[in-house]
């Protein structure tokens, strides 16, 4: 059996259409014989855009990316509504009443989403019921209660009104259904809709990322060099660099002693060696920083 390739860093992946994320992510593990990985934040196949992809010792920072907020661009189809919010559902409403393309009434109503509010989840999502996905549920035709989640609009632009479709930019954070919002756009211009496209442009925790696409990275003899650091989605966090001894006693799992009154307790840290190698994460407490996640090999 050929061994597996121990491979750490993360890969920004641009999903390509029409394909799930972990399809995706199967045939680069395959392709590149990579030991571990894992996707942060599931895009429906009908979306495309930025998919962060964990590897290795990666891994055990993916919390950071899956709580980020994330920014989309996405088109509403209105008049019609379907099965699973998107357009690969089958039709189950239409409407004909009439839209207006006043773009500054259209803004003032999008504004009006911006903020902390419930979402309940839709039927056709990767969330669990008692161990069975949402999805697979829905395709057998079982509807069972899901509990609201406090979900937040960041900010909503207004792109363009065509005929019967709104497209806008919109960031929110983690945990929010798109489609469940076009949908509920749709009803407060009083029709209906669904998301005839949609596309994942950022995860704030990252600088300006540049996404790769899917045929480029499977046309490479390597990966490596479409790779980022494990700490890159990491910068928002304070650094601290530490001298070799209390490098050593880090990474053994043993608290060091700091004097940093801009830290506040509770706080993760980066934590840093003399030669600027990433050792891994702290948090702060009774000026005494404690190991939470580290990386037993210097990175």
């Amino acid at each position: 059996m050929t061994q597996k390739n121990n491979i750490d860093g993360i890969l920004l992946l641009d999903k390509p259409l029409m394909m799930s994320s972990n399809q995706a992510i199967q045939k680069i593990k395959k392709k590149f014989n990579i030991k571990k990985l894992g996707h942060t934040g599931t895009l429906d196949p009908l979306a495309t855009g930025l998919l962060p992809v964990c590897m290795g010792r990666a891994t055990r920072v993916s919390q950071f990316l899956i709580d980020s907020n994330k920014t989309y661009q996405a088109k509403i189809k209105l008049g019609v509504k379907t099965s699973t919010g998107d357009k690969e559902g089958e039709i189950i409403e239409a409407s004909s009443a009439r839209i207006s393309h006043d773009s500054l009434s259209i803004d003032q109503l999008l504004q009006s989403f911006i903020g902390k509010q419930e979402q309940i989840p839709p039927m056709y999502s990767a969330l669990k019921h008692k161990g069975e996905r949402l999805y697979k549920l829905a395709l057998k035709g079982v509807d069972v209660p899901r509990k609201a989640r406090s979900i937040q609009i960041h900010s909503i632009k207004l792109l363009s009104i065509n005929k019967n479709c709104l497209e806008f930019i919109i960031e929110c954070s983690k945990g929010t259904y798109i489609r469940t919002l076009a949908e509920d756009i749709a009803n407060k211009l009083g029709t209906v809709g669904h998301i005839d496209e949609l596309r994942r442009l950022d995860i704030n925790c990252f600088d300006k990322p540049q996404m790769h696409a899917f045929d480029k990275i499977m046309d490479s003899a390597t990966i490596h060099k479409y790779l980022l650091p494990i700490d890159s989605p990491l910068r928002h966090l304070m650094k601290v660099v530490i001298g070799k001894s209390e490098s050593k006693m880090f990474m053994n799992g043993l608290s060091i002693s700091v004097n940093q009154t801009s830290i506040k307790d509770s706080d993760y840290i980066r934590i840093y060696d003399d030669e600027k190698k990433f050792l891994g994460l702290g948090t702060y407490s009774d000026e005494c920083i404690s190991p939470k996640i580290v990386f037993n090999e210097i990175i």
